[in-house]
């Protein structure tokens, strides 16, 4: 459909169910945020029964299908959905235990920076946060052998990293930015949320703030 290389550089990963933002791939998103390319784009995909997405926060790209009553459709969606919610208690742990940290009422946000330093010397000095990281490495999301603190921490973020919530940054790798993943899953927890019923405590919150 298009001469330019970044038109299928940026198709072939939204078919696949990866998020693009700026964090985890510049280039495709700057490609993305011309109008001319977002309709050649969308347009590709509605042939494909697709449509292109904006995650709530704007700040990341999706793909998801035109027509949910198609068997294909159904199918993709429950087995996204069952993915998500084998992840989903761990890193609503995760997000809980940086808010705990970093003394915040919100969780990560996309282009925030995570540092382990950060995070091992606040675990030293509360007790109880060590207990939260113990607990949340049983998950098997986050599953470790590893007794120590550090080697829990690395586990952690090496796995937010391999399922595209993390992007290391700069050269010590053990610095990481989040990517717009973050908020593709806010949404899910919106549309979970919203279609379980699940009631919170103030109904104007935000609803990807509601972790308590």
């Amino acid at each position: 459909m298009s001469a330019n290389p970044l038109f299928e550089r940026t198709v072939s990963p939204l078919l696949a169910g990866e998020v693009i933002c700026e964090v985890s791939n510049d280039d495709l998103n700057n490609y993305l945020l011309l109008p001319e390319n977002q309709q050649q784009v969308a347009s590709f995909l509605g042939q494909l029964n697709r449509t292109l997405r904006r995650t709530g926060t704007g700040e990341a790209w999706v793909c998801a299908y035109e027509d949910l009553s198609t068997s294909e459709a159904k199918e993709a969606a429950r087995q996204q959905f069952s993915l998500v919610a084998n992840h989903l208690e761990p890193l609503v742990h995760f997000l809980r235990l940086i808010m705990a940290v970093e003394g915040s009422q919100r969780p990560i946000l996309p282009g925030s920076l995570v540092q382990e330093s950060v995070i091992l010397d606040r675990l030293s000095s509360v007790p109880s946060l060590e207990a939260k990281l113990r607990s949340l490495v049983e998950t098997q999301f986050f599953r470790t052998k590893k007794t120590d603190s550090a080697g829990q921490i690395r586990t952690v973020m090496t796995n937010l990293e391999k399922a595209g919530y993390l992007k290391s940054h700069g050269t010590t790798g053990s610095v990481y930015r989040a990517t717009g993943k973050w908020s593709w899953l806010y949404d899910v927890m919106t549309f979970i949320e919203t279609h379980e019923g699940i009631q919170t405590s103030d109904p104007e919150d935000e609803p990807q703030m509601r972790l308590a």
